[in-house]
């Protein structure tokens, strides 16, 4: 890759479910998409994954951005051998995690723009959020609104991600998203999982509580 624009994924925070391989991301439209609140991302970039777990090889993957999803996706995969003695085989193309290393490029190359006027990088973000711990509730809201949006465009568990970087439970990650859907903070962004989660919430606040040591059954007139 000859253009400067690249950097060298080494964060183990990124995605920590998984091993780290080396993934380099070169920018190759440098028209960013505005997707909301402040969150932008790059229309198309080039990664090259090296070190995956039982690939011998490199893995270049072309992600876009695609506006009917709303979200990155892989545009085209290829496994390239590194030298003698690799093989490129079907085995060793059904190991590539294509989800993984596209929302682990994605989070490279996404920005966040804060209300001072500066531009954060996705880690830069997430060492404000952690760093600050004197937020009102409806900061933490609007910084899950953030961080949800985030997740929805790279391809990450929106809640998962919120609940983890505001230190919540996923309950309570899950009502901040309800509060913010409310104050019509985030009406584009409820998805099933997020809906499913607010309606069994709902159910469980209305659910009779039985009390200890009382019958299971319906009361019987004597």
């Amino acid at each position: 890759m000859s253009n400067p624009r690249h950097v060298l994924l080494t964060d183990p925070r990124s995605c920590q479910a998984h091993r780290m391989s080396d993934v380099e991301v070169e920018v190759t439209d440098t028209e960013r998409v505005d997707v909301g609140d402040g969150v932008s991302i790059p229309r198309a970039w080039d990664a090259v994954a090296i070190g995956e777990p039982n690939v011998a090889g490199a893995i270049r993957l072309h992600v876009v951005f695609d506006e009917q999803m709303r979200r990155t996706a892989a545009a085209s995969v290829r496994l390239d051998r590194m030298g003698e003695g690799d093989e490129v085989t079907a085995a060793a193309l059904r190991d590539v995690r294509v989800q993984y290393l596209v929302a682990v490029s994605s989070m490279r190359v996404v920005t966040v723009s804060r209300e001072e006027g500066k531009t954060q990088s996705f880690s830069q973000y997430i060492e404000e959020v952690r760093s600050r711990t004197d937020r009102t509730y409806q900061e933490s809201v609007r910084e899950a609104v953030t961080l949800y949006r985030i997740a929805a465009t790279v391809n990450l568990a929106p809640l998962k991600l919120v609940s983890e970087q505001l230190g919540v439970s996923v309950s309570t990650a899950t009502r901040m998203m309800a509060r913010a859907r409310e104050a019509g903070l985030a009406e584009d962004l409820i998805t099933r999982e997020t809906y499913n989660r607010m309606r069994a919430d709902e159910e469980e606040l209305t659910r009779p509580h039985q009390l200890p040591g009382s019958p299971s059954g319906p009361s019987i007139g004597r």
